[in-house]
């Protein structure tokens, strides 16, 4: 009987590892979006979604298609990794911002505060793992980056 029981544990377990997303190629499963703090600094990361130009597609060219698709994560990046900042501090803030604060925030911290952000890494997310679809990891780091982020953000709420 506990055999039983143990072979249908390690199909349930198989089925479940059969169901990762795609997305979990990058990073191995490991949780990669938020906080973290690494070699004395805050670094914030976030997954980005992106897909490969159409001049890339239809050459089917594998190169290009690597290159659009990740630079097409890149256009994106920072300011969605910074309203994603903002809705993290305002949420453990308990509180709400206006759409005209929350661009406040992202012009007064893009170019100073955070100056851009960087790739982790990148995986392919389409089913022949082309990049015609692909999934990347920015980040933006920095030294009390995080405090700094929190006093913008409260002094934009202010205004």
């Amino acid at each position: 009987m506990k055999l039983r029981h143990m072979f249908a544990l390690v199909l349930v377990l198989g089925f479940f590892a059969a169901c990762r997303s795609t997305a979990d190629s990058v990073s191995n499963s490991e949780e990669v979006e938020g906080w973290r703090v690494e070699k004395e600094l805050d670094v914030f990361y976030m997954r980005l979604a992106g897909r490969a130009s159409k001049t890339a597609i239809d050459q089917d060219s594998p190169a290009m298609m690597r290159s659009t698709c990740v630079d097409a994560t890149g256009l994106q990046a920072q300011d969605n990794i910074i309203r994603k900042m903002i809705g993290e501090t305002i949420q453990a803030q308990s509180g709400t911002l206006d759409g005209q604060s929350t661009g406040v925030i992202i012009n007064s911290v893009r170019g100073g505060l955070i100056k851009g952000s960087q790739i982790k890494e990148c995986a392919a997310t389409d089913k022949n793992r082309k990049f015609e679809e692909c999934q990347c990891v920015h980040f933006v780091a920095g030294k009390g980056l995080k405090k700094k982020f929190e006093l913008a953000v409260e002094a934009a709420a202010k205004k």
